[in-house]
């Protein structure tokens, strides 16, 4: 034979012999996986766990890893997404793996106590039947290992966040609000007794109390505060502001004022109510620091000078600063609160179609020795720059409430109109303080008519019209004051919890005189009237400004051409309610 018939019959055979290879290996795979010994020996020898099951998830093979689930049933009624067993987890499973061969994720299994894996599931190519390959990992060594650093960042008896957390946060904080240029306070909060108490009443009456201490600050305070927990005795607080500089301080001040007399109790443990004595040290970013070891320093610093200054608060953009007026002031509303300087006036409210009064207006005023008398308008500013406005509108609230009882045993009254600033109204504890006020002393919120500005709801239009509804559907009414001197947004003006409107003086004043005048007020009364809102006007000192107004469709007013602003008590009516005035026409 010739040399290439050699080649030819040895090349034919070698395709014969890889042909039957091919066949022999096809058939096989055909059959059943459990028949490839070389799948098989190649699973036996990995670490992890290994199942073969058919289609259903019947188990067919398991490699000897021990720490492969132990089932009683099929996998399909022990296999869950979540480890209270609420979440199936088989069926999401076979349903990907018709998308794509491979799944992988976290999953419990068992049928009462669950145990956690880390699961892969491949389709094995390459049979006439489909097979799935699982692949186990225990996860609770890892889950034990998170939950462990998971809790070193957690106080234990607060749950609020622990330093390392602490940290964290406030770097993320700085961040964000370096790149939206604005500002938040960092205030460090030191509950001075909190060691003794817990040597004269043990330790589960103190940690009693710091439960009860963060519930109160934390129900009071807007959702975007983040609390901490830096020490036995100490709280930090991130507050986020919505103004820069002096009007950043000024909320600043007025919020951690708030938090210190949240946090006076009375405290119930064991044996004991309990009063406590905090101060509180502020640092504003970026004014303080630009980096979080320089910003906590400063409020530390801020911290240690407000446990020895009467008003056990302290702001660190104040240090080097000439800070003895504002701190003066501070002291005269503060006696103003104690001393009896405070009074409540009114004035009636008077429909002009009737000459009757139809709401009582009421009005704090504040009787300084050194100042003078000063009403609402010009108390209020002194107020805001100290940061104590809220805690003179909600006494002031609190005595309106002790009037109208003791007025209710006389006769009967119509509304009573009360001014609240943008901070008290943005206030998130505002319509509980009101609610139990009510309660309190038997009255209706139907009684009142909450008098608001714009201010609040340019600082904030979504907080504003949440507060502004829900008073709404607790009953109060609602009165939108000063139209006509500030921008007075449409989109404000056509919101649908208002129920009345008040102009403002500015808007009258030159009302006998210019035709101008009286056409923008004409104008704007007639606006405010296609809302459906009853027009009112404060400052009417004319009986032809009074005539004018009712022409133009203004419903009543208020000013000294009916009455001035008189002091009240709860011996008799205000003045003015059951008087018949003259009639605007």
């Amino acid at each position: 034979m010739e040399i290439s018939e050699w080649i030819y019959l040895i090349l034919a055979g070698l395709v014969a012999v890889a042909s039957s290879a091919v066949l022999v290996r096809f058939w096989t795979l055909q059959r059943n996986p459990l028949q490839n010994q070389a799948l098989l020996g190649y699973l036996q020898q990995q670490s992890a766990a290994f199942w073969l099951t058919d289609a259903d998830g019947k188990q067919l093979w398991h490699n000897n890893e021990t720490r492969f689930p132990q089932l009683t049933t099929h996998l399909a009624s022990q296999l869950f997404f979540s480890a209270d067993g609420q979440h199936p987890g088989f069926p999401d499973i076979m349903a990907m793996l018709q998308i794509s061969p491979h799944w992988q994720g976290l999953v419990w299994v068992g049928e009462q106590s669950r145990q956690a894996f880390q699961l892969q599931v491949s389709i094995i190519p390459g049979y006439r039947r489909q097979h799935l390959l699982w692949r186990w990992r225990p996860q609770q060594p890892e889950l034990n290992q998170m939950q462990s650093q998971v809790d070193a960042c957690l106080d234990p008896v607060t749950g609020l966040p622990a330093e390392p957390l602490w940290r964290y946060w406030l770097q993320q904080q700085l961040n964000r609000h370096q790149l939206r240029y604005h500002s938040f306070a960092l205030v460090l909060l030191d509950i001075t007794e909190f060691q003794s108490i817990r040597r004269n009443f043990g330790s589960a009456a103190a940690d009693s109390l710091m439960q009860q201490l963060v519930n109160n600050v934390q129900a009071e305070m807007p959702p975007s505060a983040f609390f901490a927990r830096l020490g036995p005795q100490q709280l930090a607080i991130l507050l986020s502001l919505t103004g820069h500089d002096e009007q950043s301080q000024q909320q600043a001040l007025q919020l951690t004022r708030e938090i210190l007399s949240f946090c006076q109790g009375p405290f119930v443990i064991p044996a004991a109510e309990i009063r406590l004595d905090c101060h509180a040290g502020i640092a504003i970013f970026p004014d303080a620091g630009p980096n979080i070891d320089e910003l906590q320093a400063h409020a530390a610093q801020a911290l240690q000078i407000a446990s020895t200054v009467p008003d056990k608060l302290h702001l660190w953009q104040m240090q080097n600063q000439s800070t003895v007026v504002g701190i003066q002031l501070q002291a005269e509303l503060q006696q103003a609160l104690t001393q009896y300087q405070l009074e409540i006036w009114s004035q009636p409210v008077i429909e002009l179609s009737s000459g009757v009064a139809h709401a009582v207006r009421l009005e704090l005023h504040w009787r300084s020795p050194s100042r003078g008398l000063l009403n609402y308008a010009a108390l209020k500013p002194l107020a805001e720059q100290t940061g104590q406005l809220l805690a003179l509108e909600r006494w002031a609230f609190c005595q309106t409430c002790q009037l109208l009882e003791l007025w209710h045993r006389l006769d009967e009254l119509p509304p009573v109109q009360v001014e609240l600033s943008a901070a008290n109204f943005r206030h998130s504890g505002l319509l509980t303080f009101l609610q139990s006020l009510l309660h309190d002393h038997q009255l209706q919120a139907s009684q009142f008519v909450l008098c608001l500005t714009e201010e609040g709801w340019l600082q904030d239009p979504a907080g504003f019209n949440a507060q502004a509804e829900a008073l709404m559907a607790a009953g109060f009414g609602l009165m939108i004051g000063q139209v006509g001197h500030g921008v007075s947004a449409l989109q404000l003006l056509q919101q649908p919890y208002w129920q009345a409107a008040e102009l403002s003086e500015q808007v009258i004043r030159q009302l006998e005189e210019s035709d101008t005048q009286r056409n923008a007020c004409a104008s704007l009364i007639r606006l405010l009237t296609h809302q459906g809102l009853q027009v009112s006007v404060q400052g009417v000192d004319t009986e032809m400004q009074a005539y004018l107004l009712h022409v133009m469709g203004c419903y009543s007013c208020r000013g000294i051409h009916f009455s001035k602003m008189r002091p009240v008590s709860g011996q008799q009516l205000p003045y003015g309610l059951q008087q018949q005035w003259q009639q605007a026409s």
